[in-house]
């Protein structure tokens, strides 16, 4: 990776009185390359409140993708979002505060900049 890894407190939209926690990154090289990263979301009573997975990645397919998916506290997907560009790539394309706006969720402003 080229450049810092995104703000994932923006990216997932974390509240003040949550806190995020690291829990592990995984990487894969070779022709199908890939980073991930994991997270936990706790709230202010240290309930466990979702668990996220964040990737920047060249699918099996060749075609790069970053994004990222959420779960509750059950394990079950409720929200998540994909562009389609490796995360360096949407940052050297729009500015890195842009790139982080892109990737929380998608615009139509910022759809028509990213191609999917």
């Amino acid at each position: 990776m080229r450049c810092a890894p995104p703000a994932f407190e923006t990216i997932f939209r974390i509240p003040g009185e949550h806190r995020l926690e690291s829990a592990g990154m995984l990487g894969r090289g070779g022709r199908v390359f890939g980073i991930c990263w994991f997270h936990q979301e706790y709230d202010r009573l240290d309930r466990l409140v979702a668990r996220y997975e964040t990737y920047d990645e060249v699918g099996s397919d060749g075609a790069p993708r970053c994004g990222w998916r959420r779960y509750d506290e059950a394990g079950r997907l409720t929200l998540g979002h994909e562009v389609g560009m490796r995360w360096a790539a949407l940052v050297e394309r729009l500015s890195r505060r842009e790139a982080e706006t892109a990737l929380q969720h998608p615009r139509e402003q910022e759809m028509e900049l990213v191609p999917a």
